[in-house]
């Protein structure tokens, strides 16, 4: 039902999957339709990558406040001068 609405949305949106260390099945169960948004996935599952093409995945060993500030605008479509 949410991704039936999120699909109506004329504006983009950003869905978080926070820790989503389980099944990808899960996650991608919650994805909706059409390419209006953007997702974004934190997992230390690696079957996560299935999700998503290799060009939009990366791995992080550890990351600073300043890069996570950087990644998370970068998903919304934003920079840092939208603040």
């Amino acid at each position: 039902m949410i991704q039936q609405w999120m699909n109506t949305l004329n504006d983009e949106w950003l869905m978080i999957f926070d820790n989503a260390d389980g099944s990808p099945n899960t996650v991608e169960h919650f994805i909706p339709p059409g390419n209006k948004g953007n997702i974004l996935i934190t997992s230390r599952n690696p079957e996560h990558k299935r999700t998503v093409s290799a060009t939009n995945s990366m791995e992080v060993l550890v990351m600073s406040e300043e890069f996570a500030v950087e990644l998370l605008l970068k998903s919304c479509g934003l920079n840092e001068s939208h603040e």
